[in-house]
Protein backbone atom coordinates (compact mmCIF):
# COMPACT_ATOMS: atom_id res chain seq x y z
CA UNK A 1 0.00 0.00 0.00
CA UNK A 2 1.06 3.36 -1.02
CA UNK A 3 1.76 6.40 1.23
CA UNK A 4 -1.12 8.01 0.21
CA UNK A 5 -2.84 4.87 0.70
CA UNK A 6 -1.56 4.78 4.63
CA UNK A 7 -2.90 8.33 4.83
CA UNK A 8 -6.57 8.06 3.30
CA UNK A 9 -6.89 4.99 5.76
CA UNK A 10 -5.61 6.81 8.87
CA UNK A 11 -7.77 10.00 8.09
CA UNK A 12 -10.72 7.04 7.42
CA UNK A 13 -10.50 5.49 10.92
CA UNK A 14 -9.80 9.33 12.83
CA UNK A 15 -13.48 9.79 11.18
CA UNK A 16 -15.07 6.37 12.06
CA UNK A 17 -13.61 6.77 15.75
CA UNK A 18 -15.41 10.24 16.30
CA UNK A 19 -18.42 8.84 14.66
CA UNK A 20 -18.53 6.42 17.43
CA UNK A 21 -17.63 8.95 19.74
CA UNK A 22 -20.66 10.82 18.82
CA UNK A 23 -22.56 7.65 19.28
CA UNK A 24 -21.83 7.09 22.75
CA UNK A 25 -22.87 10.75 23.69
CA UNK A 26 -26.09 10.69 22.30
CA UNK A 27 -26.67 6.76 23.50
CA UNK A 28 -25.83 8.35 27.18
CA UNK A 29 -27.72 11.14 27.06
CA UNK A 30 -30.25 11.76 29.67
CA UNK A 31 -34.00 12.08 28.84
CA UNK A 32 -36.31 13.35 31.81
CA UNK A 33 -39.75 11.94 31.82
CA UNK A 34 -42.19 14.18 30.20
CA UNK A 35 -43.97 14.63 34.19
CA UNK A 36 -40.68 16.51 34.98
CA UNK A 37 -40.83 18.67 32.10
CA UNK A 38 -44.12 19.59 31.69
CA UNK A 39 -46.79 20.72 34.46
CA UNK A 40 -49.15 17.78 35.16
CA UNK A 41 -52.00 20.40 35.00
CA UNK A 42 -50.98 21.74 32.25
CA UNK A 43 -54.22 23.21 29.58
CA UNK A 44 -53.67 23.51 26.08
CA UNK A 45 -57.10 25.07 24.76
CA UNK A 46 -57.76 23.92 21.03
CA UNK A 47 -56.67 26.50 18.13
CA UNK A 48 -59.46 28.97 17.13
CA UNK A 49 -61.54 28.21 14.46
CA UNK A 50 -59.90 31.50 12.58
CA UNK A 51 -57.00 29.87 12.30
CA UNK A 52 -54.92 32.30 14.47
CA UNK A 53 -51.93 30.81 15.69
CA UNK A 54 -49.85 29.83 18.18
CA UNK A 55 -48.31 31.98 20.83
CA UNK A 56 -44.77 30.35 21.99
CA UNK A 57 -43.05 31.62 25.06
CA UNK A 58 -39.27 31.13 24.22
CA UNK A 59 -38.05 29.31 27.68
CA UNK A 60 -34.85 28.07 25.89
CA UNK A 61 -33.28 31.32 26.30
CA UNK A 62 -34.19 32.55 29.73
CA UNK A 63 -31.52 33.29 32.25
CA UNK A 64 -31.73 35.63 35.44
CA UNK A 65 -31.77 38.76 33.38
CA UNK A 66 -34.82 38.21 30.98
CA UNK A 67 -38.90 37.81 32.00
CA UNK A 68 -40.17 34.99 33.93
CA UNK A 69 -42.40 33.37 32.72
CA UNK A 70 -44.73 30.72 33.91
CA UNK A 71 -43.57 26.91 33.61
CA UNK A 72 -45.96 26.80 30.53
CA UNK A 73 -44.22 27.00 27.49
CA UNK A 74 -46.82 27.51 25.43
CA UNK A 75 -50.02 29.16 25.29
CA UNK A 76 -52.78 29.97 22.92
CA UNK A 77 -56.29 32.70 22.48
CA UNK A 78 -59.24 31.70 24.60
CA UNK A 79 -61.43 29.37 23.10
CA UNK A 80 -64.51 28.56 24.67
CA UNK A 81 -66.32 26.65 21.54
CA UNK A 82 -69.41 28.49 19.32
CA UNK A 83 -72.08 30.78 20.82
CA UNK A 84 -75.41 29.47 21.27
CA UNK A 85 -77.23 30.59 18.09
CA UNK A 86 -80.19 31.54 19.85
CA UNK A 87 -78.70 33.82 22.13
CA UNK A 88 -76.50 34.90 19.24
CA UNK A 89 -79.91 35.66 17.59
CA UNK A 90 -81.44 37.36 20.77
CA UNK A 91 -78.59 39.49 21.10
CA UNK A 92 -78.47 40.79 17.21
CA UNK A 93 -82.10 42.09 17.96
CA UNK A 94 -80.73 43.64 21.05
CA UNK A 95 -77.80 45.32 19.18
CA UNK A 96 -80.92 48.18 17.37
CA UNK A 97 -81.33 49.77 21.10
CA UNK A 98 -77.60 49.68 21.69
CA UNK A 99 -77.22 50.93 18.82
CA UNK A 100 -79.86 53.78 19.44
CA UNK A 101 -80.26 53.76 22.84
CA UNK A 102 -83.58 56.11 23.37
CA UNK A 103 -85.18 54.83 26.28
CA UNK A 104 -88.44 56.78 27.60
CA UNK A 105 -87.09 56.59 31.07
CA UNK A 106 -83.77 55.61 33.16
CA UNK A 107 -86.08 52.76 34.78
CA UNK A 108 -86.77 51.40 31.23
CA UNK A 109 -83.35 51.48 30.31
CA UNK A 110 -82.35 49.99 33.83
CA UNK A 111 -84.75 46.81 33.01
CA UNK A 112 -83.26 46.81 29.45
CA UNK A 113 -79.85 46.16 30.25
CA UNK A 114 -80.69 44.11 33.54
CA UNK A 115 -82.60 41.66 30.91
CA UNK A 116 -79.22 41.14 28.87
CA UNK A 117 -76.89 40.48 31.51
CA UNK A 118 -79.50 38.31 32.33
CA UNK A 119 -80.02 36.32 29.03
CA UNK A 120 -76.28 36.14 29.01
CA UNK A 121 -74.99 34.79 32.41
CA UNK A 122 -72.96 31.91 32.16
CA UNK A 123 -71.51 32.32 28.40
CA UNK A 124 -69.68 35.77 28.83
CA UNK A 125 -66.69 34.87 28.50
CA UNK A 126 -68.09 32.93 24.68
CA UNK A 127 -69.21 36.28 23.95
CA UNK A 128 -66.03 38.16 24.26
CA UNK A 129 -64.52 35.77 21.89
CA UNK A 130 -67.27 35.94 19.56
CA UNK A 131 -66.78 38.23 16.68
CA UNK A 132 -70.76 40.10 16.84
CA UNK A 133 -71.00 39.08 20.59
CA UNK A 134 -67.70 40.80 21.58
CA UNK A 135 -69.11 43.99 19.35
CA UNK A 136 -72.52 43.90 21.56
CA UNK A 137 -70.67 43.22 24.53
CA UNK A 138 -68.98 46.66 23.95
CA UNK A 139 -71.95 48.48 23.22
CA UNK A 140 -73.93 47.28 26.30
CA UNK A 141 -70.66 48.58 28.06
CA UNK A 142 -71.88 52.06 27.35
CA UNK A 143 -74.78 51.65 28.83
CA UNK A 144 -73.82 49.82 31.74
CA UNK A 145 -73.75 50.68 35.76
CA UNK A 146 -70.93 50.51 37.39
CA UNK A 147 -71.67 47.72 39.22
CA UNK A 148 -72.43 45.59 35.89
CA UNK A 149 -68.73 46.57 34.04
CA UNK A 150 -66.97 45.89 37.84
CA UNK A 151 -68.79 42.25 37.86
CA UNK A 152 -67.96 41.40 34.18
CA UNK A 153 -64.31 42.82 34.55
CA UNK A 154 -64.08 40.30 37.35
CA UNK A 155 -65.48 37.29 35.70
CA UNK A 156 -62.71 37.37 32.95
CA UNK A 157 -59.64 37.62 35.77
CA UNK A 158 -60.46 33.50 34.94
CA UNK A 159 -58.69 33.78 32.14
CA UNK A 160 -56.70 36.99 31.61
CA UNK A 161 -53.71 36.19 29.29
CA UNK A 162 -55.78 33.92 27.11
CA UNK A 163 -58.52 36.66 26.65
CA UNK A 164 -55.78 39.75 26.20
CA UNK A 165 -54.08 37.75 23.17
CA UNK A 166 -57.37 37.11 21.49
CA UNK A 167 -58.39 39.03 18.63
CA UNK A 168 -61.91 40.16 19.46
CA UNK A 169 -61.76 39.76 23.52
CA UNK A 170 -58.73 42.24 23.86
CA UNK A 171 -60.53 44.86 21.77
CA UNK A 172 -63.45 44.06 25.03
CA UNK A 173 -61.10 44.68 27.62
CA UNK A 174 -59.39 47.53 26.30
CA UNK A 175 -63.35 49.33 26.14
CA UNK A 176 -63.66 48.16 29.78
CA UNK A 177 -60.25 49.95 30.54
CA UNK A 178 -61.38 52.87 29.06
CA UNK A 179 -64.41 53.01 31.22
CA UNK A 180 -62.79 52.06 34.28
CA UNK A 181 -60.53 54.98 34.06
CA UNK A 182 -63.71 57.26 33.68
CA UNK A 183 -65.03 55.32 36.77
CA UNK A 184 -62.12 56.26 38.89
CA UNK A 185 -62.19 60.07 37.64
CA UNK A 186 -66.23 60.36 38.98
CA UNK A 187 -64.79 57.95 42.31
CA UNK A 188 -62.19 60.78 43.02
CA UNK A 189 -64.87 63.36 43.15
CA UNK A 190 -67.26 61.43 45.04
CA UNK A 191 -69.16 60.62 42.20
CA UNK A 192 -70.61 57.40 40.73
CA UNK A 193 -72.21 56.76 37.41
CA UNK A 194 -75.51 58.39 36.09
CA UNK A 195 -77.55 54.84 36.94
CA UNK A 196 -77.91 55.16 41.11
CA UNK A 197 -76.18 52.53 42.96
CA UNK A 198 -78.19 49.57 43.26
CA UNK A 199 -80.58 50.57 40.61
CA UNK A 200 -79.97 46.80 39.18
CA UNK A 201 -83.13 44.69 38.95
CA UNK A 202 -82.11 41.76 40.94
CA UNK A 203 -84.08 38.07 41.35
CA UNK A 204 -86.31 37.54 44.32
CA UNK A 205 -84.21 35.37 45.34
CA UNK A 206 -80.51 36.36 44.31
CA UNK A 207 -78.23 38.44 46.72
CA UNK A 208 -76.41 41.26 45.19
CA UNK A 209 -72.39 39.95 45.42
CA UNK A 210 -69.76 42.30 46.45
CA UNK A 211 -67.14 43.08 43.47
CA UNK A 212 -64.06 44.53 43.86
CA UNK A 213 -63.77 47.78 43.17
CA UNK A 214 -62.04 49.40 39.81
CA UNK A 215 -58.85 50.06 41.88
CA UNK A 216 -59.09 46.37 42.96
CA UNK A 217 -59.40 45.25 39.72
CA UNK A 218 -56.86 47.33 37.88
CA UNK A 219 -54.18 45.93 40.28
CA UNK A 220 -54.93 42.47 39.65
CA UNK A 221 -54.48 42.96 36.65
CA UNK A 222 -51.29 44.42 36.70
CA UNK A 223 -50.07 41.81 38.80
CA UNK A 224 -51.51 38.94 36.15
CA UNK A 225 -49.71 41.02 33.37
CA UNK A 226 -46.34 41.65 34.85
CA UNK A 227 -44.41 38.57 34.48
CA UNK A 228 -45.62 38.12 30.97
CA UNK A 229 -44.95 41.35 29.64
CA UNK A 230 -41.98 41.23 27.20
CA UNK A 231 -44.18 38.49 25.44
CA UNK A 232 -47.48 40.74 25.46
CA UNK A 233 -45.26 43.64 24.28
CA UNK A 234 -45.06 41.49 21.00
CA UNK A 235 -47.97 40.64 20.25
CA UNK A 236 -50.36 42.37 18.51
CA UNK A 237 -53.79 42.16 20.13
CA UNK A 238 -52.33 42.63 23.74
CA UNK A 239 -49.78 45.81 23.09
CA UNK A 240 -52.84 48.23 22.68
CA UNK A 241 -54.06 47.03 25.94
CA UNK A 242 -50.62 47.54 27.53
CA UNK A 243 -50.47 50.95 25.83
CA UNK A 244 -53.72 51.62 27.41
CA UNK A 245 -53.33 50.11 30.67
CA UNK A 246 -50.09 52.36 31.29
CA UNK A 247 -52.21 55.52 30.79
CA UNK A 248 -54.84 54.68 32.92
CA UNK A 249 -52.72 53.88 35.47
CA UNK A 250 -50.27 57.39 34.97
CA UNK A 251 -53.61 58.98 35.18
CA UNK A 252 -52.68 60.50 31.74
CA UNK A 253 -54.77 61.66 29.09
CA UNK A 254 -55.73 58.99 26.53
CA UNK A 255 -56.19 60.92 23.15
CA UNK A 256 -59.74 61.35 20.95
CA UNK A 257 -60.29 57.69 20.43
CA UNK A 258 -61.76 58.98 17.50
CA UNK A 259 -58.67 60.87 15.76
CA UNK A 260 -57.55 57.79 13.28
CA UNK A 261 -53.93 59.18 14.19
CA UNK A 262 -54.24 58.30 17.63
CA UNK A 263 -50.88 56.41 18.44
CA UNK A 264 -53.07 54.31 21.59
CA UNK A 265 -55.22 53.36 18.36
CA UNK A 266 -53.32 51.25 15.58
CA UNK A 267 -54.70 51.69 11.98
CA UNK A 268 -55.62 48.10 12.20
CA UNK A 269 -57.79 49.28 15.65
CA UNK A 270 -59.31 52.05 13.98
CA UNK A 271 -60.62 49.81 11.14
CA UNK A 272 -61.91 47.46 13.32
CA UNK A 273 -64.25 50.00 15.19
CA UNK A 274 -64.94 51.66 12.04
CA UNK A 275 -65.87 47.44 10.08
CA UNK A 276 -68.00 46.73 13.61
CA UNK A 277 -70.46 50.09 13.47
CA UNK A 278 -68.80 50.96 16.38
CA UNK A 279 -68.39 54.36 18.46
CA UNK A 280 -65.48 55.70 20.15
CA UNK A 281 -65.67 56.25 24.01
CA UNK A 282 -64.77 60.37 23.88
CA UNK A 283 -65.70 60.47 27.81
CA UNK A 284 -64.25 64.19 28.89
CA UNK A 285 -61.91 62.50 31.57
CA UNK A 286 -60.18 60.63 28.94
CA UNK A 287 -58.61 63.48 27.51
CA UNK A 288 -57.23 65.58 30.60
CA UNK A 289 -54.95 64.59 33.33
CA UNK A 290 -56.78 62.49 35.95
CA UNK A 291 -56.17 61.55 39.77
CA UNK A 292 -55.47 58.61 40.80
CA UNK A 293 -55.52 56.58 43.74
CA UNK A 294 -51.99 56.09 45.36
CA UNK A 295 -51.96 52.37 44.84
CA UNK A 296 -52.03 52.79 41.26
CA UNK A 297 -49.25 54.71 40.94
CA UNK A 298 -47.09 52.53 42.94
CA UNK A 299 -48.23 49.61 40.86
CA UNK A 300 -46.84 51.48 37.94
CA UNK A 301 -43.68 51.94 39.46
CA UNK A 302 -42.76 48.64 40.31
CA UNK A 303 -44.18 47.58 36.95
CA UNK A 304 -41.52 49.75 35.24
CA UNK A 305 -38.81 48.60 37.78
CA UNK A 306 -39.90 45.45 37.34
CA UNK A 307 -39.94 45.41 33.51
CA UNK A 308 -36.66 47.71 33.24
CA UNK A 309 -34.53 45.04 35.00
CA UNK A 310 -35.84 41.64 34.02
CA UNK A 311 -35.80 42.93 29.79
CA UNK A 312 -31.90 42.13 28.74
CA UNK A 313 -30.30 44.61 26.29
CA UNK A 314 -30.88 42.29 23.40
CA UNK A 315 -34.50 42.28 23.49
CA UNK A 316 -34.81 45.55 24.94
CA UNK A 317 -33.39 46.65 21.17
CA UNK A 318 -35.26 44.15 19.65
CA UNK A 319 -38.39 46.24 20.41
CA UNK A 320 -37.37 49.04 18.88
CA UNK A 321 -37.32 47.82 15.56
CA UNK A 322 -40.53 46.05 16.21
CA UNK A 323 -43.99 46.77 14.15
CA UNK A 324 -45.93 45.54 17.14
CA UNK A 325 -43.81 46.56 20.35
CA UNK A 326 -42.32 49.64 19.28
CA UNK A 327 -45.30 51.95 20.17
Amino acid sequence: MGEDGKRKTRRGKRGGDAKKQKDIEASTETVLPASLTAPSTEYTAPPMDSGDSLFYFDTGSKDENTMNVDKEDKISPASYGLVNPDLQSYLKNCETMLDDPKFESIEDRIIFVNNVYEEMKGFELQLTTDHEGSRILEKLFRISSEYQIRRFFSLMREDTIRLVIHRFSSHTIQTLLLLSAVALERGVHGETSDLAAGAEIEGEDEVRTKMPTFEELLLELVNTLTPQWAFLMANEYASHILRVLLLVLAGNPIEDQSNPKNSIKSKRSAKYVEDRNGEPINHPSLSIQRKIPDSLTEALDQLLKTTDSSINDLVARGFTTSRVGSP
